[in-house]
């Protein structure tokens, strides 16, 4: 589960950013958002060299925050959104078979009112 992540919008389907998911000091587990991705024509996708002004501040934000173990594969904690501005319950359950992350951010900690994200090893590292 360490290491780079590519996400994916759960509308869209397109690359957004990269994050690093690594473990703290405290024992507990982190992601932060390291780059931002921008699909050329060809439909692939590229890091985005310069940033927008208004998106320069989620360079280096953690968005995974405090996550523990809660099982096999699988840790809770607190999701941020850059978007909405807003901090989520979060869970993500390692999907190792497909190597890929499967990101609940929810309102409430059961999970039940939410969004999912899959997000997908990143191939640059």
């Amino acid at each position: 589960m360490l290491g780079y992540w590519d996400t994916v919008d759960d509308r869209t389907g397109d690359r957004r950013g990269r994050v690093y998911v690594y473990k703290a000091t405290d024992g507990k587990y982190y992601g932060k958002i390291v780059s931002l991705y921008k699909k050329n024509a060809d439909g692939s996708y590229s890091i985005l060299d310069n940033v927008p002004q208004e998106w320069r501040h989620v360079i280096g934000m953690v968005i995974i925050k405090e996550l523990e173990p809660d099982g096999d594969n699988v840790m809770k904690g607190r999701c941020y959104d850059p978007e909405s501005q807003k901090t989520y319950y979060g869970k993500i359950t390692y999907k190792q078979d497909k190597d890929q992350l499967i990101l609940r951010g929810s309102i409430d900690k059961l999970g039940v009112l939410g969004r999912s994200q899959t997000w997908l090893r990143s191939k640059i590292q």
